[in-house]
């Protein structure tokens, strides 16, 4: 494993999309620092409404969005616990043709903080094509993920930082914040 710091994201042009998920990782780890601090200038030191960030946050994710294909990643299918609401072991078992309790002693468990979550990652829902074999279906939490296009925006991110490592939307929108706000990088 190479000691040498990968070259900063903001050094790229930026109509750069960035989609390997080991650079993703990378660069994510480099920029750990960088991006709690970003949060911190988002939530207290940035003077945008909480409509006008939300605005921008979706523009720039439809922006980025356009460029990914999610199936030729499907990172977040193989990584994440998918968190299950009773509508959604409801869905999903009528799906399969099975009840909710039998949907549920085989597929979900209960987490550490009481939630319950699908038992397996990668999901045992995700083909071999990397698509979603009941996508019309899916849990609400895979509906919404990344989240980038919900309200209040700067009050979750803490969640986009960890999902800047595992989403290259997640992380190609963060970085075009940075840069679309003004955000000045730490020297190195």
């Amino acid at each position: 494993m190479s000691t040498r710091r990968p070259p900063k994201p903001a050094n790229t042009p930026p109509d750069t999309i960035i989609r390997e998920i080991p650079l993703i990782e990378r660069y994510s780890r480099h920029n750990e620092a960088d991006d709690y601090r970003f949060r911190e200038f988002l939530k207290f030191r940035l003077n945008r409404s909480t409509k006008e960030m939300d605005d921008v946050v979706r523009r720039t994710t439809d922006e980025v969005w356009a460029r990914i294909d999610c199936t030729t990643c499907a990172n977040c299918c193989r990584t994440l616990h998918v968190v299950v609401d009773a509508a959604d072991i409801a869905r999903l078992a009528g799906r399969l043709r099975n009840t909710a309790a039998h949907f549920e002693r085989k597929y979900v468990v209960m987490s550490e903080d009481g939630t319950k979550e699908l038992r397996n990652s990668p999901c045992v829902f995700l083909g071999s094509d990397n698509r979603c074999t009941v996508y019309e279906d899916r849990p609400k939490a895979c509906r919404d993920f990344p989240y980038l296009h919900e309200n209040h925006f700067s009050s979750r991110s803490l969640m986009m930082i960890s999902n800047t490592s595992v989403c290259p939307i997640v992380f190609n929108v963060w970085q075009a914040l940075k840069d679309k706000f003004g955000f000045r990088r730490a020297r190195r």
